[in-house]
């Protein structure tokens, strides 16, 4: 795994991203922008326009939920490989509207700490099959408390599909770098 979390530019530092999200919104009602661009290394037009077309949630009185700032750090993971149409697809498949949490299937915050924990799990120098990814999948999914069969499916749909691209971002990274070192692009170009 990378020495940050997945969608942010914070050091691991040895956390859990259950840990991570607890300790950012221990004694707060929320994030304010400044603190999401700042978590997440977007700037306020990105956020802004993925809010207007619907991708993430608005604020609640400015202040970003912990669901809102997942959401956005899921987009924002696999945004250098995915287009963010599909990325909004994916979120919309599994619980709805962007706005309507109330009828989610799964809190986005506990959708990224699950993907977050596999990442944890998950050598990217060895391919998983489709039997061993999903079994991988159904371990970590075991304590969700799904509100009927076709969730779980959902559940277990959706965090293959975000797997498959976040892996797909890590050796984009990684050939990207290597072009550079070969000095054939340069770090502007390659990435």
């Amino acid at each position: 795994m990378d020495a940050t979390f997945p969608g942010s530019v914070l050091p691991r530092q040895g956390r859990t991203a259950k840990e991570f999200l607890s300790g950012l919104f221990f004694a707060t009602k929320g994030l304010m922008l400044l603190q999401v661009k700042e978590i997440t290394g977007l700037d306020t037009p990105t956020i802004q326009n993925w809010i207007g077309r619907g991708w993430a949630p608005r604020p609640v009185e400015k202040r970003y939920s912990v669901n809102h700032l997942a959401r956005i750090m899921i987009i924002n993971m696999l945004r250098p490989v995915a287009k963010l149409e599909h990325i909004d697809k994916i979120l919309t498949y599994i619980n709805g509207s962007s706005e309507e949490e109330s009828e989610d299937a799964i809190p986005e915050a506990t959708l990224y700490i699950y993907v977050c924990d596999i990442l944890d799990k998950v050598d990217f120098e060895t391919l998983l099959t489709r039997d061993a990814l999903d079994a991988v999948i159904k371990n970590q999914i075991n304590d969700y408390k799904a509100p009927n069969d076709a969730a779980r499916e959902k559940l277990i749909c959706c965090i293959k599909i975000i797997l498959i691209y976040y892996a797909s971002a890590v050796i984009k990274v990684r050939a990207d770098r290597m072009l550079c070192t070969l000095g054939i692009a340069d770090e502007e170009s390659a990435v």
